[in-house]
C-alpha cells in the first residue's frame, strides 16, 4: 500500500513529487530510465549518510504528456464507520483518525490534539479502503 500522487507515462506507472504549474517531476527507482531521459538524483553534500540514501532518477514533463495523473489514499472501515487511515512503510501498524469526537468516543479512540483522535488497530478488525482521484 502506497499513498501519494502518481502518474502514468509510456505505459510506466512513477510517483510526482511535484507538480508546479504544468509541469510534472517524475521519480523512478528503476535505473533503466536512464535511457529515457531521467537523470540521477544528486544530494546536496550536507545530507548525513547520503551514500545510504536511495538511488532515486528524476524526470520532468509536462502535465499533457502524462496519460493519467492521480492520488491514491486509503481509509478504513471500522465498525460499519469510515475513517482515515495512516500506516508505516511495512503497514504493520495501522492507526485510524478522526477529527469527530463523538464517533472517536464511540469507537474507543485516543485523543491526540484538540480536534483529532486516533486509535491503533489489527488488519483484521479493518476492511482497507483505496480511494483513487484522477487529477487530469
Amino acid at each position: 500500500m502506497e499513498k501519494g500522487t502518481f502518474a502514468k507515462y509510456k505505459n510506466k506507472t512513477y510517483r510526482v513529487t511535484s507538480i508546479e504549474g504544468d509541469v510534472l517531476r517524475l521519480v523512478s527507482k528503476d535505473q533503466e530510465d536512464l535511457k529515457y531521459g531521467f537523470k540521477e538524483k544528486v544530494y546536496p553534500s550536507y545530507y548525513k549518510d547520503s551514500a545510504d540514501l536511495p538511488k532515486l532518477f528524476v524526470y520532468e514533463i509536462k502535465k499533457e504528456e502524462a496519460d493519467e495523473i492521480y492520488e491514491v489514499d486509503y481509509k478504513a472501515k471500522f465498525n460499519g464507520n469510515v475513517f482515515n487511515l495512516s500506516f508505516n512503510k511495512t503497514a504493520t501498524q495501522l492507526r485510524l483518525g478522526t477529527s469527530n469526537a463523538e464517533l472517536a468516543k464511540e469507537n474507543g479512540f485516543d485523543r491526540m490534539d484538540k480536534y483529532y483522535y486516533d486509535k491503533e488497530v489489527n488488519q483484521d478488525e479493518i476492511e482497507v479502503l483505496e480511494v483513487i482521484k484522477n487529477i487530469n
